[in-house]
């Protein structure tokens, strides 16, 4: 029981550590920094470790994960905007990442692991559009409505552009990452 769960922790930093590394890849590399002004990045690489986790560990694991992340990005974007957007758009928004751990074996059926990839997407998505509404509503353009532009012109883009890059990276490597699970005996879990 402790040898299954260290090996979940070691295997849950490792994802959080390679969802980092592909977050500054995305944030430094030219032609993938393209972020949006309050931040958002079009390419979501970081997103498919993410989800990841909460597949094969998972819920707790995975929201303990994407959690971390959000931590660790906070530190590294040099702080926050608003003290609630601390919350609303690192802690909870990639901490519901994990809840696609709710799709038992979503990574050995290719259908359940597009719709697990889309539905932790679209809960992030509603992390930052109703917080963003709140928090960044000083930022819609004059006569938008704040609920509007943040659920439908600053959103909705970027966060739709990002899952599908998971989903399609994650169906390209799907196969290859069942079979380390498969390997590592992480399916067991």
């Amino acid at each position: 029981m402790i040898q299954k769960e260290l090996l979940k922790m070691t295997f849950t930093s490792m994802f959080v550590a390679m969802a980092i590394i592909l977050g500054l890849i995305t944030k430094y590399v030219p032609g993938l920094n393209f972020e949006m002004p309050q931040g958002g990045s079009v390419f979501g690489l970081p997103m498919l470790p993410l989800v990841l986790i909460g597949m094969l560990f998972g819920v707790r694991y995975g929201i303990l994960g994407g959690a971390i992340y959000g931590l660790v990005s906070v530190l590294l974007d040099g702080g926050v905007y608003h003290w609630v957007s601390f919350f609303s758009d690192y802690l909870i928004a990639f901490g519901v990442l994990g809840l696609s751990g709710m799709f038992k074996g979503a990574l050995a059926d290719r259908d359940r692991f597009v719709v697990a990839i889309f539905v932790a997407a679209f809960l992030r998505y509603l992390s930052h559009a109703f917080f963003g509404s709140i928090i960044f509503a000083e930022f819609a353009p004059e006569g938008v409505n704040p609920w509007f532009y943040s659920f439908v012109l600053y959103n909705a883009p970027y966060m739709l552009s990002s899952t599908v890059v998971t989903v399609v990276l994650g169906l390209i490597l799907r196969t290859r990452i069942l079979r380390l699970a498969q390997d590592f005996k992480l399916m067991s879990f």
